[in-house]
């Protein structure tokens, strides 16, 4: 299923479906191992912008939905929303390609996460992400 080009599966990785706008980008995929939770998504040239390269907006939207997840998962599952996000685009990307996001927590309050991320394809840096999250405690 893997190869050395980066454009497809690895093994040992679970696919994922989740509704609404993250649903655009058809599965996330999943891998848990002893560091924690690792998300990726499978491009194909339907994610293609009119200039024959992934769309911009495609890989941010895949950031926002896996630092959330990781951030949901700092946050020990509460409830949590974007407040501010900013990315810097390090390559153009044509499909296929399968794009694994390395979220990193930078700080983390009782109402505020911060987190930093790089989307990369293969070991190859793709695009760099950082931002804030709400957490919303229950009550």
């Amino acid at each position: 299923m893997s190869d050395d080009s980066g454009s497809t599966v690895p093994e040992n990785w679970k696919r994922r479906e989740f509704p609404g706008i993250p649903a655009s980008l058809e599965a996330l995929w999943v891998h848990k191992d002893d560091t924690g939770y690792h998300y990726g998504v499978q491009l194909e040239e339907r994610h293609h912008n009119a200039q024959g390269y992934i769309h911009g907006g495609v890989l941010t939207s895949f950031a926002d939905h896996a630092m959330s997840l990781a951030v949901w998962e700092a946050s020990e599952r509460a409830n949590c929303s974007t407040v501010q996000m900013n990315s810097n685009f390090l390559s153009a990307l044509k499909a296929p390609a399968f794009v694994q996001i390395d979220t990193t927590i930078t700080k983390k309050g009782r109402q505020m996460i911060f987190a930093h991320a790089i989307l990369r394809v293969g070991d190859d840096p793709v695009m760099e992400v950082s931002g804030v999250w709400r957490v919303f405690t229950k009550r």
